[in-house]
């Protein structure tokens, strides 16, 4: 019998100095971050998906497979720049559900 692959959701914050970022770059730059320190396997394995993201405010929620949730934020905790923006993250929540994350 084949398990079914249990998500996690983190909600978190940007605190950017320069211009905001997109989504697209945002996304690209966390999976790029996970491959340079953990290899394809784990970026493969990992299901990560940017579920929201407000460009604005610079919060979101990602959503990514739990066993490997210690390695996405390490990923996203090592992100100091994207496209000439300085970040740093600030994670407010995880949890299983999206409705869990919002609150």
């Amino acid at each position: 019998m084949v398990r079914s692959v249990r998500k996690r959701y983190i909600r978190f914050q940007l605190v950017c100095d320069g211009p905001p970022l997109l989504t697209k770059d945002l996304a690209f730059a966390i999976r790029k971050m996970l491959l340079s320190l953990y290899g394809e396997i784990v970026v493969a394995d990992s299901r990560l998906f940017l579920t929201k993201y407000d460009e604005e405010s610079c919060e979101g929620i990602l959503e990514c497979d739990s066993r490997v949730i210690d390695y996405v934020m390490t990923a996203m905790a090592l992100l100091y720049l994207i496209d000439s923006t300085k970040v740093s993250v600030r994670f407010i929540r995880i949890s299983g559900t999206i409705k869990g994350v919002q609150k």
